[in-house]
């Protein structure tokens, strides 16, 4: 099978021939030629540096970057070469465009790596990478895990080859990369983390136009961690000189030397075509005319073949270009010798399957000398040798040149077809970029073929709903709307209602994610169109129920999820019974009782019967969210690995646990354990935009438990950028809230009328307090703030106050409100804040202090202090004091919570003690209080018990009193309190 990625692969070994064919390297030239390795030594030994490092452990990345011609793959040959780890393999990006085949250099160094190697080459994960046959309906699953699978066997089988002795990779011309490639890529960078892999990755930085795609990944890239950026520039007027002087066999003349240098630019492509020029024969005015001086004196026939493979890009399959050839009169013999004076020219240079170009510019050159004409004719000829078979070439490596070819070729019918088998193709490999970019190439020749439908047996309806589904599962989904409206438009509902209602449904689940309403009435258009029993309806009905929930219509949603499970189990429909189960029990986990879990449950074992792997780990998740609304903790935190070893056994750990660690993070930060849960979210890096922007919520738990400002600031600004408020559903944007609310509270610069203002704005646009059960047990913080504001007597406080006190009274005491013991706990919290009278708050602080005693630190925390603020105001400072204590041992022994707010408990405290002598001896006052104990003859367990402080302290406060008292005793001590009158 022809490897148009080109992949090479070598164990070094002492005895191993060291020669290694690198696709378009600079220097593939005469053996005293080959030696000319000019200007590069520090570029080197930065590389050879990098795989050393990776040797000791630390997987390490360079970005290897400059102009065409400047000299990368000269510096990449001579890195293979010396590189001190056992293996490398090389593969390259192919310059096809849309139609090119998705992860072209990874199918290479796939096939490279898995030869003579344990793991199997038919591995299923790595499937994708090895073109087979096209197969399914043609119909992408929204909830396909075929591309994760893929990216974690391809991240595996690097960590098996680079153990032992390191694991070299380098990925030549990521500007011509494919989108799934990039995806690939920055999968493996973001997951190697100390396996002994140096990967290097190439690109022409010229060639990076303003919409190019590489433009904004870059600097991303360059801001992971153990990633470096290698910038190759012009060489020095010296430098050129030592080049020109090494292929010339002799020194250049000062004039000379100057032209060749000023003309070139210090382009080590350019010098050596100039070299040999500047002697009279005149210096081209150009780089066009500068590389194809190299071609002009080539015979014709050997200009023709030329003209043919450059059509066909930088590289060329030989049994290609033969058959290409042939149907140009050329036979083999022919093409044979035309072929020679190429490699001799170093034009071409040959590689076991074909020919390279001495150099992309070179090909772009040739091609670029073709006239229109010519190159059609040549880009036909292509279509027609690759349509009659080629020997050699698998069946999707023939389907995408094939798409390529023709549509270059302007054989508008020939393309439609090839394009939409090269798309096929692209569906299976799990290259969705590319299986969307193909499907809307189909579209857009769709008028051009008047019998499109017939050749494709699919009406044009039926590619917009594939391109609707395809964009959804890129996470393109205005582009899912328009192509599933346009599809709408093609269709007469009464003709065709299942075709219409698939397109719908496709829409809703599109608008769903884009936090639109619209989704429902999509929903209910679709339910319509099927007659009753129709077995698509149970699917409609579960994905209303889904949406209705999201929306904040729980009684609505909750009837059409049962009715959903009614539908699913009448027709069958194992995998929606599932969907609607999940979505059922997370409805009802707002009440108090064992029907969630059940639900949870028996939705969760029949997804994981039927395959549903997404519907499997929703319910997963959902039924840890439940432990979490039942303050269980720690079972939620069981659950949360749980979804994690689930992932491991499903092979998608590390292209999707990322979202999942959230989890586990989110009740390790809950339990105190906030290192750990920084280490597990280290471990599980966020690749998606939005389940990054779900991890800036909790790095604005850390910060603020911290009393990290700055690093809260960061973290809210960091959320929008990855998920701007219009690409958002409204529960998502909770989190930004609740955030900025708390900056605004407790920052540096307090300003709760902002902050309130803020509640209603945020009521506004989201239904952040009175229409969402999702932040319920957290009205409390917003009750704080009335507390806050109350307080204040800038102009306008008190009315703010009021207004937000009657938003959250109303919610408060709405009938259909949670029940859970978080929901109950919430509200005791929150009315204890908001209550007036401290003898009424103190009744709902009572209620409120069991069940905190469960709840996660921070809000355990903030009922101590509510609890502590009205004791204090009835005068029952023993309580308060117990409550001061609480909250002091905890942010002790975590590290977490707010010091100013203990200093101002701790001042409150004081400052409302009755007013008594000054302590004597110089003892504090706590000493004072500690001595009285011991003056009664209690253990320092019972002083700590009276006084509600610990026996640790005690003792601490009793060697300090004995030192001031100036005794070495507590039966001195008690001797020494009564004569200070405090026994």
């Amino acid at each position: 099978m022809a490897d148009f990625g080109l992949g090479t692969v070598r164990n070094r070994a002492p005895t191993l021939d060291r020669a290694l064919p690198v696709p378009g390297i600079l220097t593939s030239m005469s053996p005293s030629e080959s030696s000319v390795f000019v200007g590069r030594a520090r570029h080197l030994d930065h590389l050879l540096t990098d795989a050393r490092r990776a040797l000791s452990g630390e997987t390490r990345t360079t970005l290897l970057c400059g102009d065409a011609g400047i000299g990368k793959s000269r510096l990449l040959t001579e890195y293979l070469e010396r590189t001190p780890v056992e293996r490398t393999a090389l593969g390259a990006c192919l310059e096809l465009g849309t139609e090119g085949i998705a992860y072209a250099p990874f199918t290479a160094l796939v096939r490279a790596l898995s030869r003579g190697g344990e793991r199997p080459f038919d591995d299923v994960g790595l499937a994708g990478l090895l073109p087979g046959e096209a197969g399914g309906d043609g119909l992408p699953s929204t909830d396909d895990n075929g591309r994760a699978r893929l990216f974690e066997a391809v991240l595996t089988l690097l960590e098996e080859r680079a153990r032992p002795g390191g694991l070299g990779l380098v990925v030549e011309d990521l500007h011509w990369s494919d989108a799934s490639t990039r995806d690939l890529l920055v999968f493996l960078l973001r997951n190697l983390h100390t396996v002994p892999v140096h990967l290097v990755v190439s690109v022409r930085v010229d060639d990076l136009h303003r919409t190019h795609p590489l433009r904004p990944l870059l600097p991303e890239l360059e801001r992971l961690p153990r990633v470096s950026r290698l910038d190759l520039g012009p060489l020095s007027r010296e430098e050129v000189a030592e080049q020109a002087a090494a292929l010339g066999g002799a020194p250049l003349s000062g004039t000379d030397l100057d032209l060749i240098h000023e003309r070139s630019g210090g382009n080590p492509l350019f010098v050596e075509s100039f070299v040999g020029v500047a002697d009279g024969a005149g210096v081209p005015d150009g780089p066009r005319e500068l590389l194809m001086r190299r071609v002009e004196p080539l015979p014709d026939t050997t200009r023709e073949v030329l003209g043919l493979a450059s059509v066909a890009g930088d590289r060329v399959d030989h049994a290609l270009l033969s058959a290409v050839a042939e149907r140009s009169g050329i036979g083999e013999d022919e093409l044979d010798e035309a072929l020679r004076p190429a490699v001799d020219a170093r034009v071409l240079t040959a590689t076991d399957t074909g020919y390279v170009f001495r150099h992309a510019l070179l090909a772009e050159a040739v091609e670029g000398d073709l006239l229109p004409g010519r190159r059609i004719r040549a880009h036909r000829r292509y279509a027609e040798a690759l349509e009659a078979g080629v020997p050699g070439l698998s069946g999707a490596t023939t389907a995408f040149h094939l798409a390529h070819h023709a549509y270059a070729a302007h054989d508008h019918p020939r393309a439609l077809v090839a394009s939409w088998e090269a798309a096929e193709r692209a569906l299976v490999s799990a290259a969705h970029p590319e299986h969307l970019d193909l499907l809307e190439r189909v579209l857009e020749l769709w008028e051009s073929v008047p019998d499109a439908a017939e050749r494709l047996s699919l009406p044009r309806s039926g590619v917009l709903l594939r391109g609707c589904l395809a964009a959804q599962v890129t996470g393109d989904l205005r582009r899912a709307v328009d192509h599933a409206t346009e599809g709408l438009a093609d269709l007469d509902p009464e003709t065709d209602p299942e075709t219409s209602a698939r397109l719908l449904v496709a829409r809703a689940r599109a608008y769903k994610d884009l936090g639109r309403t619209a989704a429902l009435d999509d929903l209910r258009a679709a339910a319509r169109l099927l007659p009753e029993g129709h077995v698509e309806q149970a699917a409609i009905t579960a994905a209303t129920a889904s949406v209705l929930m999201l929306q904040g219509f729980e009684t609505e949603a909750e009837e059409s999820a049962r009715s959903a499970v009614r539908l699913a189990r009448s027709v069958g429909d194992r995998a929606s019974e599932a969907d609607a189960l999940v979505t059922l029990g997370t409805l009802l986990e707002a009440v108090d009782s064992n029907e969630p879990e059940e639900l949870l449950r028996e939705g969760i074992g029949i997804a994981r019967e039927t395959g549903e792997v997404q519907v499997e780990l929703r319910g997963l998740n959902n039924l840890a969210s439940n432990m979490h609304r039942r303050l269980e903790i720690e079972r939620g935190l069981e659950l949360s690995w749980e979804i994690l070893e689930r992932c491991a056994e499903l092979g998608i750990l590390r292209s999707q646990g990322g979202g999942y660690a959230n989890g586990v993070a989110l009740y390790l930060i809950s339990l105190g354990r906030v290192e750990e849960a920084e280490r597990v979210l280290a471990d599980h890096p966020a690749d998606e935009d939005l389940i990054a922007a779900r991890r800036q919520g909790l790095m604005i738990r850390i910060h603020m438990a911290r009393g990290d400002w700055e690093g809260v600031e960061r973290a809210l600004a960091t959320f929008v950028r990855l998920l701007p408020r219009d690409r958002s559903s409204a529960m998502e944007y909770l989190t930004h809230y609740h955030g900025r609310m708390l900056l605004l509270v407790n920052g540096p610069e307090p300003r709760p009328a902002e902050a309130a203002r803020l509640a209603f704005e945020g009521e506004e646009d989201i239904g952040l307090i009175g229409n969402t059960r999702h932040a319920y047990h957290e009205l409390f913080v917003w009750a704080e703030l009335v507390d806050r504001l109350r307080g204040r007597t800038a102009p306008g406080d008190a009315e703010l106050a009021e207004r937000l006190a009657g938003l959250l009274l109303e919610t408060l005491e709405r009938e259909d409100r949670p029940t859970t013991p978080a929901a109950r706990l919430g509200r005791h919290l929150a009315l204890g804040w908001l209550e007036t009278d401290p003898a009424e708050a103190l009744e709902h602080w009572e209620r409120a202090l069991p069940l905190a005693e469960r709840a996660d630190v921070s809000t355990r925390m903030d009922t101590w202090s509510g609890a502590f603020r009205d004791l204090l105001a009835l005068g029952r400072r023993d309580r308060a004091r117990e409550m001061l204590e609480r909250v002091e041992e905890l942010h002790g022994r975590t590290g977490l919570g707010l010091p100013e707010r203990n200093e101002r408990m701790r001042a409150a405290l004081t400052a409302s003690a009755p007013e008594r002598a000054v302590p004597p001896a110089g003892l504090t006052s706590r000493e004072v209080e500690v001595l009285v104990e011991v003056a009664r003859g209690l253990s320092n367990r019972e002083v700590g018990e009276a006084l509600f402080i610990s026996p640790k302290t005690v003792s601490v406060h009793v060697t300090n009193l004995m030192a001031k008292l100036g005794v070495d005793n507590r039966t001195a001590a008690a001797a020494k309190a009564r004569e200070l009158g405090l026994g």
